[in-house]
């Protein structure tokens, strides 16, 4: 189903399920993340459900409150739930989990900028490893995964405000698994798929030999 209007990038609150028709195959990008094939395999059968809440917290080292994200994700099949936490005030961080084991990521929102050809993308400092223009070009939605030439997200204002300082809304995401020597990287959004509005995530996962896949992960919206 389709996100309705009043869902947006400050607002995902809300019953989600991972559209697999709509998203990337996701067994390459595990599988290059070293997650077990027992667990991968359990996955590609599961139905995965994730329930987001969203909401301000205070920092006492910070003059501004922080926002915080938890998606809380279960699933069928007897493949076990996961809670993942993003405060977006681009701090380091560390979470463990039977899914990814221990990493450390940081998140923020970004805004956006105005390109040579007039489109407003999310623009922020790539943190990934690498020298191929395409990767930062696919997180903007700039391209698409055969690197032709994408719509890419919608420009989300904040609360319902935007100007030509600060274009458009977006989080984006970094974590690094030390042992199993792999990044992610991610940029979160809402884009046009099929004529409908989408909740999106395009992601890059790179190792440290060089190796990276890019995808992108899609969301049915269900109830709040």
């Amino acid at each position: 189903m389709a996100a309705p209007q009043n869902v947006t990038i400050e607002h995902l609150n809300g019953n989600w399920i991972l559209n697999k028709e709509l998203s990337s195959e996701t067994d390459p990008i595990l599988k290059l993340q070293k997650v077990p094939w027992l667990i991968r395999k359990a996955f590609a059968f599961a139905t995965i459900y994730m329930k987001i809440q969203q909401y301000p917290i205070k920092d006492s080292e910070a003059s501004q409150p922080s926002t915080k994200i938890d998606c809380i994700q279960t699933a069928t099949g007897g493949l076990s739930g996961t809670t993942e936490e993003y405060v977006l005030d681009w701090e380091l961080a560390s979470h463990t989990d039977y899914f990814y084991g221990t990493v450390q990521g940081r998140c923020r929102f970004i805004h956006g900028a105005t390109g040579k050809d007039g489109v407003i993308r999310p623009e922020f400092e790539l943190q990934t490893a690498t020298q191929s223009a395409e990767i930062k070009q696919f997180l903007r939605g700039e391209i698409e995964l055969d690197w032709t030439k994408s719509p890419g997200f919608l420009v989300e204002t904040q609360d319902g405000i935007s100007d030509d300082r600060t274009p458009g809304l977006w989080v984006h995401t970094f974590v690094r698994n030390e042992k199993s020597g792999w990044t992610a990287e991610q940029v979160w959004g809402f884009e046009m798929i099929g004529g409908s509005r989408y909740y999106s995530r395009r992601v890059v996962i790179m190792t440290t030999k060089g190796q990276f896949i890019c995808g992108r992960i899609v969301f049915d919206f269900v109830d709040f």
